[in-house]
């Protein structure tokens, strides 16, 4: 019967094409966004494609978008793959609440499974205004799966709206390339931050930075926020490639700060695993249940915005002979890009099956290949789950 086919539906900008060519500069270090090409070993893989326009539609585009708080047009001018797959995965809510629409106004036409990750929707979910939350619950309720990147997305959405199926699956990236075993130490000491998300704590490491003169910060960030606060001299504020990031950046630091503001899910988690695959002392705001994704190492944790605990974290991660983390810290718990799409497959696979979805996609180890019924799951029970454990 061949292969399931599996519509990835990723946002404007993110086609293979595009990615290709920046890869082939060395720019990125992923063939495919996010590695969904891994896919390919068990299911067929369409892609959403970038439409040419003008200024003007891409205006009203983008009008709409805003508007909307997902881009229809974009999933809208990639429904044929949809119509043709079996099941659908997207990246963010920005394309899953559009695909939802979809299937609301056509659900003959539209009977893809969906697989719906979320990241940022249940940050804002208190925000949107009770007439929005019922339309978004409307759209919510037509994906077989939602999925999230951490316990606390998990916990809101469950808390927002019954009866759906709500699993967090923990995020898997490329790792860093580490330093040298006989690399001599920089002086003075250089620690790294990484990071676009909106929940970075800038104005946090601002602080810090001024406290820690005799430190180096690498701030490796393309935040119009970040450009626009006054950093002080021992800091510098830059943008570069993926792949120098992965292959230069993390070697030369001594150690990372992932300074961040209360969120729900998991900011600063892809930085986290580089890390930690580079072996290297970490000091992090304690938000979003990104422990999770440190948890074994030698991170320190620290209060979201206490700036005087934060600095005295750096100050002896900087030392020499501090805690390190061992490289392969992340590949024992799961947090490869490989583990990542195995996970989607498997949830994807029961999820098609009628099946129950495997709760050891829930947990922070190395996941086996999605072929194998796994021990211990029941592939004989159909149905959805409300809420698994």
């Amino acid at each position: 019967m061949g292969n399931p086919r599996i519509a990835v539906v990723l946002r404007y900008g993110l086609n293979p094409q595009s990615w290709s060519l920046r890869h082939e500069r060395g720019e990125v270090v992923d063939r495919t966004p996010y590695a969904y090409d891994l896919a390919n070993e068990w299911f067929t893989v369409d892609w959403s494609a970038d439409h040419p326009e003008g200024k003007m539609t891409h205006t009203l585009r983008m009008t709409l978008r805003r508007a909307l708080g997902f881009d229809l047009v974009h999933v809208w001018r990639n429904r044929r793959i949809i119509q043709s797959a079996d099941a659908v995965w997207t990246h963010t809510e920005r394309e899953h609440l559009a695909v939802a629409l979809l299937k609301v106004l056509s659900p003959k036409r539209y009977q893809a499974a969906s697989i719906a990750q979320s990241v940022w929707l249940w940050d804002q979910w208190h925000s949107f205004s009770g007439l929005r939350r019922r339309i978004l619950g409307r759209l919510l309720r037509a994906h077989a799966v939602e999925i999230v990147l951490s316990r606390e997305n998990r916990a809101a959405s469950r808390r927002a709206l019954s009866g759906r199926t709500v699993v967090r699956v923990p995020f898997g990236t490329h790792t860093a390339t580490p330093a040298p075993a006989d690399r001599v130490a920089p002086t003075p000491p250089v620690v790294l931050t990484v990071g676009n998300d909106r929940h970075r704590d800038w104005p946090l490491l601002l602080e810090v930075s001024r406290r820690m003169p005799g430190v180096d910060f690498d701030v490796v960030s393309l935040s119009e926020e970040v450009r626009a606060l006054d950093w002080p001299v021992n800091v510098q504020v830059r943008s570069t490639t993926q792949r120098d990031i992965i292959e230069n950046a993390y070697a030369g630091a001594t150690a990372v700060a992932i300074p961040l503001t209360p969120n729900l899910h998991a900011s600063g988690c892809t930085v986290a695993i580089e890390a930690v695959s580079a072996g290297l002392p970490i000091v992090s705001s304690r938000a979003g249940g990104i422990e999770e994704y440190l948890a074994g190492s030698a991170a320190t944790f620290v209060a979201p915005g206490d700036a005087d605990a934060f600095a005295e974290a750096l100050q002896r991660a900087v030392e020499p002979g501090a805690s390190t983390s061992s490289p392969d810290l992340a590949a024992d718990h799961g947090l490869t890009e490989s583990d990542y799409i195995r996970r989607l497959a498997t949830l994807t696979l029961d999820v098609l099956g009628g099946r129950r979805p495997d709760p050891a996609i829930e947990a922070f180890a190395s996941v086996p290949d999605p072929s194998a019924t796994p021990p211990g799951h029941d592939a004989s029970r159909p149905g959805r789950i409300e809420n698994p454990a």
